[in-house]
């Protein structure tokens, strides 16, 4: 069964040759890059990426049934998640290279390893973002969210609704009061707009996905729109080889992919040939496992 992407409430950037997609229903599944339906929602509501093809599905409702998942088998092997005993948050803890996070009043501020303070206990929410990065996520007095350096220095000022480091970009996914959704660079500087309603990216900010207006769909990191077949065929192009001696090559100037042998076009590459290439590769990589 394919699915169309613009109709569905959201969808994930792609994992390798998958994404999540949420219905309208807020059930989650698995699409891969075809559109086709790898693993349909309605059993679970939350799915998340755990490496390579596997992904892991679970629900909010306090039940503690998982699932693990792998999009390139079909295998499905189910668990029964522990109950996990909460622990109230130590008033110390280590948010930096010699900085530690201390709680005075019921507000976070930051001291140096001597127990000087750096920054005043002046924030409700104080945590790392990464390791030895010296970067802190914090929210102010008036809720708002930003990053600000160990030393106290804003990076990104507190003016969002909340700020989410995704570490293998090293960008930042923003939400605005008004509930948009934006990218900043590395340096904290706009990369993506907050005028989607829905953003997500993974390893690629050439494959930024988004929505807007109802419709979901993808864009590159110049915000320009991006189609999921071109995206999937850019994927496609880089690992591809043949005993034949043939390779995949895209032109830059029309778009349009061939086959090379020995530095000469031999034929343009149809879609149905990209699919058949595909199937043979996810077949080989089973076949090695």
């Amino acid at each position: 069964m394919k699915l169309k992407i613009s109709n569905l409430s959201t969808i994930s950037a792609f994992y390798g040759n998958y994404a999540i997609y949420t219905t309208c229903d807020r059930k989650e599944g698995i699409i891969n890059r075809q559109g086709r339906i790898i693993f349909p929602a309605g059993e679970f509501e939350i799915a998340t990426h755990v490496e390579k093809n596997t992904f892991a599905f679970q629900n909010t409702d306090g039940s503690r049934k998982e699932l693990l998942f792998d999009a390139s088998t079909g295998e499905k092997k189910y668990y029964e998640r522990p109950a996990v005993e909460r622990k109230p948050m130590e008033q110390e803890y280590l948010v930096g290279p010699s900085r530690i996070a201390f709680q005075e009043n019921g507000m976070f501020g930051i001291k140096d390893e001597k127990g000087n303070v750096v920054v005043p206990a002046q924030y409700t929410q104080m945590s790392s973002i990464g390791e030895n990065i010296g970067f802190v996520h914090v929210r102010d007095q008036s809720g708002l969210s930003g990053i600000i350096t160990t030393d106290g220095k804003p990076f990104i000022k507190c003016k969002y609704a909340y700020v989410v480091h995704k570490r293998a970009t090293d960008t930042y996914k923003v939400k605005t009061l008004k509930g948009k959704f934006g990218l900043l660079d590395s340096k904290g500087k706009v990369l993506v707009p907050a005028r989607y309603d829905y953003l997500d990216v993974t390893d690629n900010l050439d494959e930024i996905a988004v929505k807007r207006g109802g419709k979901c769909f993808f864009i590159n990191r110049n915000g320009k729109p991006i189609d999921l077949i071109e995206a999937w065929e850019n994927h496609l192009i880089e690992p591809f080889s043949s005993k034949s001696g043939y390779r995949l090559t895209k032109n830059e100037k029309n778009g349009r992919i061939y086959f090379v042998k020995e530095n000469k076009i031999v034929k343009e590459a149809t879609y149905k040939d990209l699919c058949t290439i595909l199937e043979q590769m996810l077949k080989t990589i089973n076949e090695l496992k």
